[in-house]
C-alpha cells in the first residue's frame, strides 16, 4: 500500500470508526478493570479513578494549545499576516486566525484552501512567505523532523514565530505512521536555526487512561487500563 493510499484509510478510520473494528468489547473490559482497580504505591493501595479523572480539573488540551498559541503570536507582536499551520486537514484551527490569512498545508487535497505539500521539502513555498507558522500533534508523524524544521526557518518571515506540540510520552497511535516522540531540548535543538522562546514539557494528562480504539490503536488493557504516562511538549520559536 503507498503512503498516499495509508494517509487515505487513516482519515476515513478516524472518520468512520466503527468501519474498522467494533470496540464495545474493549470498552467494556476497560470498564469492569476501573470499577475495582487499585495499585500499591508508597505501601498504601490506591484507587486508580482519581488519577483517570484528574485532568478533567485542568485546562482542556485546546485550552492549553490556545494559550501557547496566542504567547507565540504575543512574543512577535502579531496582529495579523500570514499563518500556515502543517498537517491542518479541515483547517481546524482557522478560527483562531481571523484576522490573519490562513492556510493550512497537508500531504493530500483534503478540501478547498488546502495547501498540498511536504513539510520535510516543500520548494514550492518562497523563502520568507509566512508570519507565524504552527503544527498541533504533527511532528511525531514526521518521519525526517530535522528537515522540516529547516523549512520551516526557511519559509518563516525574518521576526515571525512558530508553535509545535507533539509528545514526549504517548501511546502508540500511526495516523498512518507514528516515528518519534521529543524532549522540550530535542525540539529547540532542531530548530536550532531559531531562538527559542520556550520549550517546556506538559503534564496535564499525565496519568489519564489513554486506550484508543480500532487498529490504529493496538493496546491491550490489564490491571492498569491503558496507557498511563501522558505527556506533551510545547516549543515556541522566532526568526530573527
Amino acid at each position: 500500500m503507498s503512503f498516499k493510499q495509508r494517509m487515505l484509510a487513516a482519515m476515513k478510520a478516524f472518520a468512520e470508526p466503527n468501519a474498522v473494528t467494533d470496540t464495545s468489547q474493549l470498552m467494556g473490559e476497560i470498564a469492569a478493570l476501573k470499577a475495582g482497580s487499585t495499585v500499591r504505591a508508597n505501601g498504601r493501595q490506591v484507587n486508580l479513578e482519581p488519577l483517570d479523572n484528574a485532568y478533567k480539573k485542568k485546562p482542556s488540551r485546546a485550552d492549553r494549545t490556545l494559550h501557547y498559541i496566542n504567547k507565540a503570536l504575543d512574543a512577535a507582536n502579531l496582529k495579523t499576516g500570514r499563518v500556515l499551520e502543517i498537517g491542518g486537514r479541515e483547517n481546524p484551527r482557522s478560527q483562531h486566525f481571523t484576522k490573519f490569512e490562513y492556510t493550512a498545508l497537508d500531504l493530500v487535497e483534503t478540501g478547498p484552501g488546502v495547501l498540498v505539500g511536504d513539510i520535510t521539502d516543500c520548494p514550492h513555498i518562497p523563502d520568507n512567505s509566512f508570519d507565524f507558522i504552527l503544527s498541533v500533534d504533527v511532528f511525531e508523524h514526521i518521519n525526517a523532523p530535522w528537515k522540516a524544521a529547516k523549512e520551516i526557518s526557511r519559509i518563516l518571515k525574518p521576526g515571525g514565530s512558530t508553535y509545535h506540540t507533539t509528545l514526549f510520552s504517548w501511546r502508540y497511535h500511526p495516523c498512518p505512521i507514528d516515528y518519534w516522540r521529543y524532549t522540550p531540548e530535542a525540539l529547540a535543538f532542531i530548530f536550532s536555526d531559531l531562538e527559542s522562546v520556550e520549550a517546556s514539557f506538559d503534564d496535564a494528562e499525565r496519568r489519564r487512561d489513554i486506550t484508543g480504539a480500532g487498529r490504529a490503536h493496538p493496546i491491550k488493557p490489564d490491571a492498569l487500563g491503558g496507557w498511563r504516562e501522558n505527556w506533551r511538549v510545547h516549543y515556541i520559536g522566532m526568526k530573527k
